[in-house]
């Protein structure tokens, strides 16, 4: 299963790009806005990470994908959505491309598969509250901010809130 819009390719995730998530996922911005990146990371979770993706590709519910340059395929993120009621979806890119719009192009290119195809009625977003950076995608890519949960997430630190956003099929 792969997506593209010229630009952009979202493909399965494969034992290549260990290198590429092993740097990536070193930054500090990711370390701060997830709760599923170990710190610090190693080239041993990124090998466990592509493993899992496999594994959750097999079991079907999920459907974890490296966000890639359509021309060369080399990596450039992960973007991962959950085909269950409601849906979810999250994704991360390297510091490198950030602000070029490949976050907003994945997040436009998986979303809207998930609710035309992957029968998802209702796909949920979550932020941070200080990432305004992903709010932004969210809302690029036709999410719709519904408010803030509270005391939503459990997170390194303990418990944070977190901007709730969603997508229709009515919404695009």
């Amino acid at each position: 299963m792969e997506f593209t819009d010229g630009l952009v390719l979202l493909r399965p995730l494969e034992p290549a790009d260990v290198p590429a998530i092993a740097a990536a996922c070193v930054d500090s911005e990711i370390a701060r806005f997830t709760t599923e990146v170990p710190q610090p990371y190693s080239e041993a979770h990124a090998r466990a990470y592509v493993a899992h993706a496999e594994r959750e590709w097999a079991a079907g519910q999920q459907r974890p994908l490296a966000i890639a340059n359509a021309r060369s395929r080399a990596f450039l993120g992960a973007i991962e959505v959950r085909l269950s009621d409601p849906g979810s979806i999250g994704y991360w890119v390297a510091p490198g491309v950030r602000g070029q719009g490949v976050a907003t192009r994945a997040l436009v290119l998986l979303s809207r598969w998930a609710v035309t195809e992957g029968h998802v009625e209702r796909l949920e977003l979550t932020t941070h509250p200080e990432n305004v950076a992903s709010q932004r995608v969210a809302e690029k890519a036709g999410f719709v901010r519904e408010g803030v949960l509270r005391s939503h997430i459990r997170f390194r630190e303990g418990r944070r809130d977190s901007v709730l956003f969603s997508l229709l099929l009515s919404d695009i």
